[in-house]
């Protein structure tokens, strides 16, 4: 009897020891899904930056010219002067049409001008001494005719008086008369105008005629010009797009003409930086093969790239020996000034109705803080209004959190 007792109270005791296994196995799982609820979140303390950070903006490179160099008018090749990839001096031929055509318009030209000049000369010195010798000579001849010419018209006057003319004698006798005195009086007039030397209406004909020779043979050589290409700038041959010998219209590419003297790198900057982009300041230029090269600000749009939402900045490369291809992509560091600013990482920022906000950490507690911004200095923003340094903040992952929730600093 006493036997069986015992049995049953081991038992009991047994059955006692299981449930409170039991007991205390929930209790702890209890406690441990209440520590998992307490979200872990990574932390940044706010500080003020002691030293200036450099902005990173991503831009394509260009070379700072390049031009499609063509002929003013049609014909055919005679001659492509260089080859693709060679480099040319400002000014060198590079290509010709067949320009017999044009020289001789050229030719044809110059003979009209100085023909025009001689004229021209001959008309500014006035009368040579032969030519009024000459004059003479016919003012005296027709003297002598009128002379005549009134001596028989006298005689006449008394023969048809006798009545030993008719009168057709007499009338044609005196007409012979006035036409020998008006012949003198035109060589009379010749006379005088010779003696006073050069006509103006003359030499304004003989000017006009230099000018207007003058504008045909600057038309012929503009025409022989335009069958002739040269470079305006020095550069590399980027491209040859015709043969010799073959016909080429005026204004179609015949060569590509790059300047890699200098090259041009064209970003786009958000409007919360472009305000600290000024014309002239450096800024360090890498591509993506480690190549750096120094650069300057060129160009600050005043206006928004309405298409993209964002400003055109142009940075000009000049003297760098760095082998760049036009197209290629690079990164343009810009110094900034940030010093003595609060700052807090882009990551940390949070927005809503137009507002922006951190979640600041008090107590293992997140506080949703709206917060006033300044500038972007490249992965941080300045923080105007809302902080103080010291304050700790969620540093990233704010849609994991909500205002009023309990978390656990994991790191900072």
């Amino acid at each position: 009897m006493k036997k069986w007792i015992s049995l049953v109270v081991v038992a009991l005791l047994l059955t006692g020891c299981e449930k409170l296994e039991g007991q205390v196995a929930q209790l702890k799982k209890i406690e441990e899904e209440s520590v998992i609820k307490v979200k872990t979140v990574n932390a940044y303390t706010v500080e003020e930056s002691q030293e200036g950070r450099a902005m990173e903006v991503s831009g394509v490179v260009t070379p700072r010219q390049e031009l499609a160099l063509s002929f003013g008018t049609s014909g055919k090749i005679a001659n492509i002067l260089v080859q693709k990839g060679g480099s040319v001096k400002a000014g060198q031929t590079l290509a010709t049409l067949e320009e017999s055509v044009w020289q001789q318009g050229v030719n044809a030209a110059q003979g009209q001008v100085a023909s025009a000049n001689i004229r021209r000369s001959k008309a500014i010195q006035g009368p040579e001494s032969h030519e009024i010798q000459t004059q003479i000579l016919q003012v005296e001849k027709a003297k002598e005719t009128a002379l005549k010419a009134e001596r028989e018209h006298a005689q006449a006057k008394v023969l048809f008086a006798n009545g030993a003319i008719a009168k057709d004698e007499l009338d044609r006798l005196a007409l012979a008369q006035r036409q020998a005195q008006l012949n003198l009086e035109e060589e009379q007039v010749a006379f005088n105008k010779l003696k006073q030397g050069a006509d103006r209406l003359d030499i304004e004909e003989a000017n006009a005629d230099v000018q207007q020779a003058n504008v045909q043979l600057s038309r012929a050589k503009q025409d022989a010009a335009d069958a002739v290409i040269k470079a305006p700038f020095a550069g590399v041959v980027a491209a040859i797009t015709k043969v010799e010998s073959e016909q080429a219209g005026a204004g179609s590419e015949v060569i590509r003409l790059v300047d890699t003297s200098s090259w041009l790198v064209k970003l786009q900057v958000e409007s919360e930086q472009i305000g600290n982009w000024k014309p002239g300041a450096a800024v360090k230029v890498k591509s993506a093969y480690g190549s750096e090269a120094e650069g300057k600000v060129t160009f600050v749009s005043p206006v928004m790239d309405q298409g993209l939402g964002s400003y055109p900045v142009e940075v000009t490369i000049v003297g760098s020996d760095v082998n760049w291809k036009g197209g290629m992509t690079v990164t343009c560091q810009y110094q900034l000034d940030a010093k003595n600013v609060a700052i807090v990482p882009v990551s940390s920022i949070g927005i809503a109705e137009e507002e922006y906000y951190v979640m600041k950490i008090r107590e293992n507690t997140v506080e949703k803080t709206q917060v006033k911004l300044g500038g972007l200095y490249g992965t941080f923003y300045e923080v105007l209004e809302g902080l103080a340094p010291g304050d700790q903040i969620v540093g990233a992952g704010l849609s994991y959190v909500v205002d009023g929730e309990a978390v656990q600093v994991a790191d900072e």
